[in-house]
């Protein structure tokens, strides 16, 4: 944990390594580059850059805020903003010290237009979306004001509902790009103060969104705190038991305890091998917590399988070659999936399946060490017959029958309870399996269930297949932060008034042109002329074209300005660079072409297109893959960018990398369950059964108002684990059970795998069910499609596939006796224990001889009719007993046995009809 190191930047986290936005960035930061200092323009911005922004809106009963009072406190506002300092080792730095410039002033996205509007006479008028001002130079009005209401036919604006402003800064040095930031802190302490009679200002900065992403891991910890004590508290209850001897609450703390220390081994292994910590790995904790937990309720119940007679090593090897099987498959199917997880191309997901796999592996030594060492003292407390809370050595129930009903109930226990008179064990059945087994399992098996079943699983699979056609895909950046955050605030705020005019998109042609010759100009004309009419742009009145304006501006000027042409390449590259460039107008152009170092040739030049009605992720992505596709089919080589590229690159990277990890995880797991299930058919019926879980958590989280983002991608990941956890062992009992009746061999499944399925659902939801009251959509994210996966994969384990199984399911895998009927037992009465079956040997009265050569001297050997062999309190004492072992003598050697004569009960030979009787009935006492 010394090595703790966190990683919270958006787009390192959310943005794909392999995303296109970023090799187009490269690409314009190495030929278009900025500097803040003296050549800034907002639209022509590489990264978003550091900023703050505001959006206010009106307190008057209008809701104007172009209104006389509104306009005098937004002035008033925007003078205090610029008034900030920050200070910085003793020396205090205001806005006009690190604001971007354009020469030498600083820009102030809506400033211009504010001094317009406060300054501005009854015969000037404000237009949408350009606003002339005095002087011949026009600004962007749509970029600062947001739901304007215009005079009917005309573009003047009457009122408008918000106006926005955006302070830029300096980041070309790291030196600047520090004051930067601290002059943000000192106006988000500002803001936090901030108050008006007039506005209402909602605020943000570009260190905004990382430090409230940051800030959510601390919000989450006292959730975790309460999944913590949640889960000890449903441990110790499910551990617990009336009699006080085998009671284990103790054993409920220390598996919550081991669960807790593979979260923080596996946070110290990833931490040290350098993987960063963030806001979505603090969700990994929650998780892990359940799967620790329900492998603890796996070591219990196999443990409480074993014969209590047994001694504590006897009783850890059955219960480790039975739980420790379980545990493994488990532990190797989650791994396997956050192992695929772990390849996706998004950091957040990538650092998160690293971390989980981590505490999967963690958890599984964990219970095989940690938590086996704590069975073997409960064990030898239980073998002891001791109190489980004092250690105390305390009296059976029996013994204790004549003090009160109180100590009986608090201060005794027996160890040996369910032993019967003869040795034998009969474990009573939990309630819940009793409840499978006599209840649910025929109810469920009957005809019109099944038919109920089918209809309800169609229907579930058609809603859940059209919810698939639905999803929405990419996380809005506003839902990285706390619900209660500034930062959402404005957000909502600026989908909600500045959506009709998207993103200015660059158009980059990539490869020299001859611009002078008028083939050339043609061809760049009509690929604009692409870009301007689709869906998401607007046309070329909203456009920038340098070639546009130059050429506008040679016909305007030619006549006025002695040599001014564009006809051959000397006069256009020269007039180009000057006058063109060095007019104010057009100035801004320089920034968008580049040219060889003799400034012989034109290298490469950019456009802008103005987008619109960009208001959700759906439009973004739509957006920005019509602009590439144009982009692409274009015979001249031409790139598009936008800062936001990167992040939209998200939208078009989750699906294809969604479907490649399920592919490939269920492939995996197909292969896994035909080892783990011993028949072909039953690992098919595995594999679709993954596939419907899969489907109706991204069918259904839809309908919930989840996304198809980086949070939902990680649970769809670990859905193909809890699938075939669900699924492979509820079809492995159907195939081991050796009735030939679907149906019982359906309710054995249910009656042997149903509780522990309940106990491993209800865990891991207690586990992340405290999220579910998180003020952040990404932990409310993970608690939703969590819950999808495993309230769906129960339901599949549970019910739907016990029904498809007694309907197609398989026969029975185990090979069955061929012996004669008479040798051969029936099928087990109590399902789940060994079906005892008898060797018939010829019977031998004596022991082996070296046996006699061990015993102690003087010691002699009994007679197998001694009283020491058939004392009243010895199982064998009995006539069936004697019954069998004349039947076996007689018909392995062809004589009565000896001594048959002896009693009055052996003088005639048993019927057929006695001893096949005999022989199931003494079988079991036989081999003990």
């Amino acid at each position: 944990m010394y090595f703790l190191d966190t990683e919270s930047s958006v787009e390192d986290l959310y943005t794909p390594d392999n995303g296109r936005g970023k090799t187009e960035r490269a690409y314009v930061q190495q030929h278009f580059p900025t500097n803040d200092s003296t050549t800034f323009q907002a639209t022509r911005l590489i990264n978003l850059g550091r900023s703050a922004n505001v959006i206010i809106t009106s307190k008057g009963s209008d809701g104007n805020v172009l209104s006389s009072t509104s306009l005098a406190a937004i002035n008033s506002f925007n003078t205090a903003i610029k008034g900030i300092q920050a200070e910085v080792s003793g020396k205090n730095y205001a806005y006009t010290d690190l604001c971007s410039k354009w020469g030498t002033q600083c820009q102030v996205g809506g400033e211009d237009f504010l001094d317009f509007a406060v300054g501005k006479n009854d015969s000037m008028a404000i237009s949408y979306p350009r606003t002339d001002l005095p002087g011949g130079s026009a600004v962007f009005s749509a970029g600062t004001l947001g739901s304007p209401t215009l005079k009917t036919g005309t573009d003047i604006v009457e009122k408008a509902k918000s106006f926005r402003l955006d302070y830029y800064l300096r980041t070309d040095s790291p030196s600047d790009d520090k004051l930067s930031e601290k002059w943000e802190l000192a106006v988000l302490s500002y803001m936090e103060k901030f108050k008006s009679n007039f506005i209402n200002v909602c605020y943000s900065t570009s260190e905004a969104l990382q430090s409230e992403l940051a800030a959510l891991t601390t919000r989450v910890i006292p959730l975790f705190s309460i999944t913590f004590t949640v889960l000890i508290t449903f441990s110790i209850l499910s551990c617990m038991m009336l009699d006080m001897v085998r009671t284990k609450p103790w054993l409920g703390m220390l598996g919550v305890l081991s669960a807790g220390m593979a979260i923080v081994a596996s946070m110290g292994l990833c931490l040290y091998c350098g993987v960063k910590f963030n806001s979505v790995v603090a969700s990994m904790p929650f998780l892990a917590l359940g799967i620790g937990v329900d492998d603890l309720f796996v070591m219990l119940a196999a443990w409480r399988k074993t014969h209590p007679g047994g001694s504590v090593e006897e009783r850890m090897g059955e219960t480790y070659a039975e739980a420790a099987v379980s545990i493994t498959i488990t532990t190797v199917t989650d791994g396997l999936a956050f192992g695929i997880g772990a390849i996706t191309p998004i950091p957040a997901v990538r650092a998160f399946c690293i971390f989980t796999l981590a505490a999967v592996l963690f958890d599984y030594l964990f219970q095989i060490t940690f938590f086996g060492a704590c069975m073997v003292y409960i064990g030898h407390r239980e073998k002891g017959n001791r109190h489980a809370t004092t250690c105390m050595r305390v009296p059976t129930p029996e013994e204790a029958k004549d003090r009160s009903s109180c100590f009986r109930a608090m201060c005794t226990g027996n160890a040996m309870a369910g032993v019967d008179g003869n040795g034998e064990y009969h474990g009573s059945d939990h309630a819940v399996m009793v409840f499978f087994r006599k209840y649910f399992g025929p109810f469920i098996t009957k005809w019109w269930v099944k038919a109920i079943v089918l209809l309800v699983y169609g229907a579930y699979l058609g809603c859940a297949i059209w919810g698939c056609t639905q999803v929405r895909q990419g996380i809005r950046l506003s839902r990285l932060a706390a619900d209660d955050s500034y930062v959402v605030d404005f957000y909502n705020k600026q989908d909600q008034y500045y959506g009709e005019y998207g993103p200015r998109v660059a158009v980059i042609i990539t490869q020299p042109l001859n611009y002078w010759e008028e083939s050339t100009r043609d061809q760049v004309e009509k690929l604009l002329a692409k870009f301007e009419d689709t869906d998401y742009t607007f046309n070329k009145t909203e456009s920038e074209s340098w070639l546009r304006d130059y050429l506008a501006f040679v016909n305007q000027y030619s006549g006025v300005i002695p040599g001014l042409s564009a006809a051959t390449k000397s006069s256009f590259l020269s007039n180009l660079s000057d006058p063109f460039l060095k007019n104010t107008a057009f100035e801004r152009y320089s920034l968008d072409i580049e040219f060889n170092g003799d400034k012989s040739a034109i290298v490469s030049s950019r456009f802008f297109v103005q987008t619109k009605n960009i208001d959700n992720s759906d439009r973004e992505q739509a957006m920005m893959l019509k602009m590439r596709e144009i982009a692409d089919s274009m015979s001249i080589k031409t790139m598009v960018y936008h800062p936001t590229f990167i992040f939209f690159d998200q939208y078009i990277t989750i699906l294809p990398n969604t479907l490649q990890n399920l592919g490939i995880a269920t492939a995996t797991m197909f292969v896994v369950a035909l080892v783990l299930v011993p028949h072909p058919i039953c690992s098919i019926w595995v594999t679709l059964s993954i596939a419907s879980i899969c489907t109706g958590v991204v069918g259904y989280m839809t309908f919930w108002d989840v996304n198809l983002d980086a949070i939902s991608m990680i649970n769809i990941i670990m859905c193909i684990g809890f699938s075939v956890d669900f699924s492979a062992h509820v079809t492995y009992a159907f195939v081991s059970c050796e009735d030939k009746n679907r149906n019982a061999r359906a309710v054995f499944a249910l009656y042997s795998l149903g509780m522990p399925i309940l106990q491993g659902a209800l865990s891991t939801i207690l586990g992340v069910s405290a999220l579910s009251t998180s003020v952040s959509y990404i932990f409310r994210t993970f608690f939703k499609t969590m819950f999808l996966v495993i309230l769906l994969g129960a339901l599949h384990g549970l019910v739907i596939l016990p029904v498809v199984l007694t309907l197609l399911g398989p026969p029975c895998c185990q090979k069955r006796n061929k012996g004669p009927k008479a040798d051969r037992v029936h099928t087990q009465v109590n399902p789940g224990h060994t079906k005892d079956t008898p060797t018939h040997q010829p019977h031998n009265r004596e022991p082996p001889q070296q046996y006699k050569n061990q015993q102690p001297q003087g010691y002699q050997v009994p007679s197998y009719h001694s009283p020491q062999y058939m004392g009243a309190n010895n199982p064998l004492n009995d006539a069936k007993m004697s019954t069998y072992l004349q039947h076996l003598n007689a018909t392995s050697t062809g004589r009565r046995a000896p001594g048959a004569s002896d009693s009055p009960r052996h003088n005639r030979e048993p019927s057929q009809g006695q001893m096949q009787k005999a022989c199931k009935e003494v079988s079991v006492v036989f081999r003990k």
